[in-house]
């Protein structure tokens, strides 16, 4: 059931790996984590997320749904890619990131270089999968929390609260998560990777190891 209030995330093609890539990848990483995995997000939901939590209802859930359209060129084909291996938490400490945690993302943007990634810390005791046939909502049944303004078309990642109850819309609660302690991160030290296709994974020793993206 999709609860009353939620972190929700759309995701695509991103930092030249596809959906199916990318949930192999969360799934291995979870494994290794024992339940635990990041997911990388571009924009902070910080202040949102503490509202949450101060809203005392447990703990809270994120929800993932596949986007809509086409992955933009620059998500499918990046030309420069960065792997993130540290983080602050919600807490302002760095957090170490679990063995075989890997956060990437595309290194340039219509701003210039990108300087600042963030992660939500997710747990999940299923297997990391993609249900086409999860509950549906319309984009005008969320809100932003907090402001009650309506989810914009280009906020890939939001807390929203539901004002409506459609069963019909566009969007699917494709996957389920429980958000942990220190519930998001915000990235720094990035790491290029030798080719959009290639990324360096850094466990909680430190050290550094290839990894192929996608495989």
């Amino acid at each position: 059931m999709i609860p009353a209030r939620f972190v929700w995330t759309r995701f695509g093609a991103e930092s030249g790996e596809v959906p199916d890539a990318i949930l192999r990848r969360k799934e291995r990483e979870r494994l290794l984590g024992h339940g635990v995995f990041l997911w990388g997000i571009g924009n902070s939901v910080g202040s949102a997320v503490r509202r949450l939590l101060a809203d005392g209802r447990g703990t809270p859930q994120v929800i993932f749904s596949p986007m809509l359209g086409p992955a933009r060129r620059s998500d499918h084909s990046p030309s420069r890619v960065v792997v993130w291996r540290r983080g602050l938490g919600l807490d302002g400490r760095e957090w170490i990131f679990p063995l075989g945690a890997m956060v990437t993302s595309r290194l340039d943007t219509k701003m210039g270089t990108k300087r600042r990634h963030f992660a939500l810390v997710c747990c999940r005791a299923e297997p990391i999968a993609s249900d086409p046939n999860g509950d549906r909502f319309a984009l005008s049944d969320l809100a932003n929390l907090g402001s009650r303004r309506p989810v914009g078309s280009s906020q890939v990642t939001a807390v929203v609260t539901r004002v409506g109850c459609g069963r019909e819309g566009a969007y699917v609660a494709s996957m389920h998560a429980e958000l942990r302690f220190p519930y998001v991160l915000e990235l720094f030290e990035p790491v290029e990777a030798a080719s959009s296709q290639e990324s360096v994974a850094v466990g909680d020793s430190g050290r550094a190891v290839q990894f192929r993206i996608g495989v």
